[in-house]
């Protein structure tokens, strides 16, 4: 799990699991991986070329056998693993040179959240989501590199190459990871952080949020992994910010969800409130911090379970640093009251708090309900502003729960509520 950090995380990107970096010159640093890597290269060569040297020699007899027998089990493999643990350090001297890169953009967002600033430095934006490209292009070319190695190795990299049938295929994850961080490659995508460590966690910008008058901060529910930004223009903040160009929009996965709503009901929802309990405090980390660094106008819209880790987060501690607060396909909220969630400007209310339920959202309705994971927020008593959605009644229930962020009458809403103007039922 992420432990608790301050907003220069968003710096701090973890392809591979972090390290404690206190200082080099990262090009240096490159350079010094690409002499490994060379020289990687040649030892890959020279098993070839001794070993065609070796067995067309004019030698035979005992001796010659035994020679022959001693290269092929000792001499040449232990060629190749010179050549991995060449290729192995300069991977590890790579991964040193962006964790630098990314720790002096780290110190450079960190001081820029102690200045006055009303506004984020676009500068020093544009440094952190440039470090999370470099971050994968850098994790990409070790992954190459992995697979280069798999197949160099004599008998089982010939194995696998010809015969990609095999119970167990090393090269499988490694090309599946490949084209995954293929997708999130480009210069267009906007990344506060991203570490696949683990299960892996996110936060992607839609929109300028160095000039954005109005910021939101998307927390989506079950299933949801970093997979889903693979397809960035299906994400719900980037829905949300079309055509809003005075907005910005962040997709925020920085806790656990479970993976199926099998596990999300599992014992009374204990995963889903112990999942919701982890993020809750990230979740107010990353909001005070954009609030420190010159968002003044912030929302908080939490889908499905997402919903729930945002009422947590409000609810308790420090509470959440945003303005307004929306759920949507809420299965419950940890407080009972809007008045026990505490917002930037103090108790929330009917005019900070919304819901909105798409049609017979049997999330909200009751498969969860409220006695499996708090309130539930359509109760008048709890005290919530009910937006307009585009199902009325019933609608189609089995599909009601995903379609939150493609009906229109609910995008308006919610963007309604992001400037300033709910529209209510």
């Amino acid at each position: 799990m992420c432990q608790r950090v301050p907003f220069s995380r968003f710096a701090r990107v973890s392809l591979n699991g972090g390290q404690t970096l206190l200082g080099a010159d990262p090009d240096e640093l490159e350079r010094c991986a690409s002499r490994l890597l060379r020289a990687a290269q040649r030892f890959d060569r020279m098993p070839r070329l001794l070993s065609a040297q070796i067995h067309s020699a004019a030698w035979v007899g005992p001796a010659a056998n035994r020679f022959g027998a001693e290269w092929n089990r000792l001499h040449e493999p232990a060629l190749r693993r010179a050549a991995a643990h060449l290729r192995l350090s300069a991977e590890q001297l790579q991964t040193q040179s962006k964790q630098q890169r990314l720790a002096s953009a780290s110190e450079v967002f960190q001081a820029m959240s102690h200045t006055s600033h009303r506004k984020m430095d676009a500068i020093a934006l544009h440094g952190i989501y440039r470090s999370q490209q470099v971050a994968i292009a850098t994790e990409l070319q070790v992954l190459r590199a992995h697979r280069d190695a798999w197949l160099q190795m004599s008998v089982v990299g010939g194995l696998l190459s010809g015969i990609r049938f095999l119970p167990f295929d090393p090269l499988e994850s490694i090309d599946t990871k490949i084209l995954w961080l293929q997708s999130l490659d480009g210069e267009h995508r906007q990344f506060l952080f991203l570490d696949t460590h683990r299960s892996g966690h996110a936060a992607e910008v839609f929109g300028d949020l160095d000039q954005a008058k109005h910021v939101a901060v998307v927390v989506p529910g079950v299933s949801s992994d970093l997979g889903d930004f693979a397809r960035p223009r299906r994400l719900a903040a980037s829905v949300l910010q079309v055509g809003a160009a005075d907005t910005a929009v962040i997709q925020w996965l920085g806790y656990n969800p479970p993976q199926n709503l099998f596990g999300a009901a599992l014992n009374g929802g204990e995963s889903s409130r112990r999942a919701a309990q982890e993020g809750a405090e990230q979740l107010q980390s990353f909001v005070a911090d954009l609030q420190h660094v010159g968002a003044t106008d912030i929302t908080v819209i939490g889908h499905s379970l997402g919903a729930y880790l945002a009422s947590v987060a409000a609810a308790t501690g420090p509470g959440l640093n945003a303005n307004r607060l929306v759920f949507a396909g809420s299965p419950g909220s940890f407080s009972a009251h809007v008045e026990e969630l505490q917002l930037s400007g103090g108790p929330g209310s009917a005019s900070t708090v919304f819901f909105v339920e798409q049609g017979q959202d049997p999330i909200s309705a009751g498969v969860f309900g409220n006695s499996v994971l708090g309130t539930d927020v359509a109760d008048p008593g709890f005290g919530a502003t009910q937006l307009l959605d585009g199902q009325q009644g019933v609608g189609n229930p089995l599909s009601n729960h995903s379609s939150y962020f493609r009906d229109p009458v609910t995008l308006q809403s919610l963007r309604s509520v992001i400037q300033g103007r709910a529209v209510s039922q």
